[in-house]
């Protein structure tokens, strides 16, 4: 049975974090039929991730995504159309959804019509076979509405959001408040069983058995904050396909974080010293 199910355009930084720790994850997206998807696909296999369900575009490029950055934090060009945006709901993809026991999704890959729909139909395959729903809010201007925001919300167990992503929807919805109250208050309306709220340096804070806790940041010094986000969300998801709570891998997944910012790229090789520090 595979630990988790990741359909999107951009999850392949997750994917690659829970193959260093050993947890299995189908990576379900599409890379175009070009030099890119050909590298991508290599990269996925030489990285320990099951490549099987990432299918072939023959209608737009693979995937790209120009980084920048404002005041330490990167901005985002990404590429449209992409062939993650035409993921189809395969034999492959519908396999590796019944059988994982949690399936990630975000509001980016649910930018186009088609992977809209197939993400939409993989999300409640998963859900009806007893999987865990795994929401990473994952906003980037302009590749979300409000309908994507509502049925994201509407289709989670886990919701996890940044503080810049809290203050968005909590406009969208007309609600005011300090941060504690609106996420909260977020969690509460939309019925969401536990949620994760990042704040960067300021650590990040679990709503978890109506409770919310306050987990500090690993101290670190910033190098490429890329990627940061999907490490913490890798290593959140370790924990809950080995039954764990939110608040006990919260700890690891800041020091994975910590380690992928003081380090250059997404995806730096990890280490032995980090696998066992991560592994205690």
């Amino acid at each position: 049975m595979n630990g988790v199910a990741v359909p999107g355009g951009a999850p392949a930084n997750v994917s690659f974090h829970l193959a260093q720790f050993g947890c299995s994850s189908s990576l379900i997206s599409a890379v175009g039929c070009d030099d890119a998807g050909d590298r991508l696909r290599s990269w996925v296999e030489a990285g320990g991730i099951d490549g099987a369900t990432v299918q072939r575009c023959t209608v737009a490029p693979t995937g790209s995504v120009n980084v920048g950055g404002l005041a330490g934090e990167p901005l985002y060009d990404i590429v449209c159309p992409a062939a993650w945006d035409f993921i189809e709901v395969a034999d492959a993809a519908t396999k590796a959804a019944r059988s994982a026991r949690i399936v990630v999704f975000g509001t980016l890959a649910q930018r186009h019509p088609c992977s809209r729909g197939s993400i939409r139909s993989l999300v409640n395959t998963s859900a009806e076979a007893g999987a865990l729903r795994f929401a990473d809010l994952n906003l980037r201007p302009p590749h979300f509405d409000e309908e994507i925001i509502l049925w994201t919300l509407r289709h989670a167990d886990v919701l996890k959001l940044s503080i810049d992503e809290l203050g968005v929807v909590s406009a969208m919805l007309g609600a005011r408040g300090c941060t504690e109250d609106l996420f909260a208050g977020l969690i509460r309306e939309f019925a969401i069983p536990r949620g994760v709220l990042t704040a960067g340096e300021e650590g990040a804070w679990i709503h978890e058995k109506e409770f919310l806790t306050h987990i500090p940041a690993h101290p670190c010094e910033v190098v490429d904050a890329v990627g940061a986000g999907d490490a913490f969300t890798a290593m959140l998801l370790c924990g809950l396909a080995e039954g764990r709570s939110l608040v006990e891998s919260a700890p690891r997944a800041a020091r994975l974080a910590a380690w992928v910012v003081s380090s250059v790229g997404a995806t730096p090789r990890w280490t032995p010293d980090l696998r066992r520090e991560l592994g205690d």
